[in-house]
């Protein structure tokens, strides 16, 4: 909470509510831009036509608490944690900003129930302590809290159009490898294998159907002992699509063996080398976080 001077209503130090909302308000910001470092150096044109830097309006915040000072260095700090986590898990498109949004709400409603408080209690509520030193970590907390109330608080449907963009994106056979599946070519695309963890890896490969002279996409689930087609989009047309979210077992045999370990091993190799996740596995997070059991198959 707030520090105040004594027989002073001015406060010293920045309470936790007010440094969740501060971080969360500038982090919506994000998505516009393709990397942190061009948003963190971003500039922008202020209300009387001079060039700003866009970080600016977070810092606007520390000369309003001038015996904080650790504030500065938190909120950068903070809003580099974020997209540690952030960018990490959920990437940084329009629809991951929604879901983002809605974590920013949920803050928004604990700052103004804190204001709120505050004012009930007056010169009563003078404090002589300020627990500042634990600001980061407590935002993180909280949204890790926040997050995982997404889905009962403001439910968001994505629909077919949007998943198969997701699935879609970045889909490139040039770096694949090709085995035999049902007498069709089965291609991995080494570049879009993914780790979840140590027991699980994504794959996105393609499967070549000779009736329709296309290949249909196949978002693939490798887990100890068995591996499903999770998502699968078919093609009809050169621009029509078909989701098929039945998720449904792959016939073993030593080429799917193959095909299977070419993935664990694309995975593990370009594991250090992801700075987010391909978009498929973006998508898959952002519908688990709507409510979806995505990773609760085991």
């Amino acid at each position: 909470m707030a520090l105040f001077n004594l027989g002073s209503t001015s406060p010293q130090y920045m309470d936790q509510a007010m440094f969740d909302v501060a971080v969360f308000r500038f982090y919506s910001l994000r998505h516009q831009f393709e990397d942190f470092q061009s948003f963190w150096h971003a500039k922008t044109v202020n209300a009387d036509g001079r060039e700003v830097r866009l970080v600016d309006s977070l810092f606007a915040q520390v000369t309003k608490f001038p015996k904080d000072e650790q504030l500065r260095a938190q909120l950068s700090e903070a809003c580099l944690e974020i997209e540690k986590y952030w960018s990490k898990k959920f990437g940084v498109s329009p629809e991951s900003l929604t879901l983002f949004g809605v974590i920013k709400s949920q803050a928004d409603v604990v700052l103004a129930s804190s204001e709120d408080n505050l004012k009930e209690a007056g010169d009563k509520n003078h404090l002589v302590t300020a627990n500042t030193a634990g600001r980061v970590t407590s935002c993180m907390r909280n949204l890790h809290r926040y997050e995982s109330q997404i889905a009962q608080l403001q439910p968001i449907h994505f629909d077919n159009q949007t998943k198969i963009h997701f699935f879609l994106d970045g889909l490139n056979e040039a770096l694949s490898s090709s085995f035999k599946y049902s007498g069709s070519v089965l291609k991995v695309l080494e570049q879009d294998s993914y780790m979840e963890n140590e027991d699980v890896t994504w794959g996105r490969w393609t499967l070549f159907r000779d009736s329709t002279g296309f290949s249909d996409i196949w978002i693939v689930r490798i887990g100890t002992g068995r591996a499903e087609v999770f998502k699968a989009v078919q093609k009809l047309s050169e621009d029509r699509y078909e989701l098929d979210e039945s998720i449904r077992g792959i016939h073993f045999d030593s080429e799917i063996f193959k095909a299977i370990d070419k993935t664990r091993i694309a995975a593990f190799e370009g594991s250090e080398l992801n700075a987010s996740p391909p978009a498929y596995f973006q998508m898959l997070t952002m519908l688990n976080a709507c409510g979806e059991p995505v990773f609760e198959r085991r």
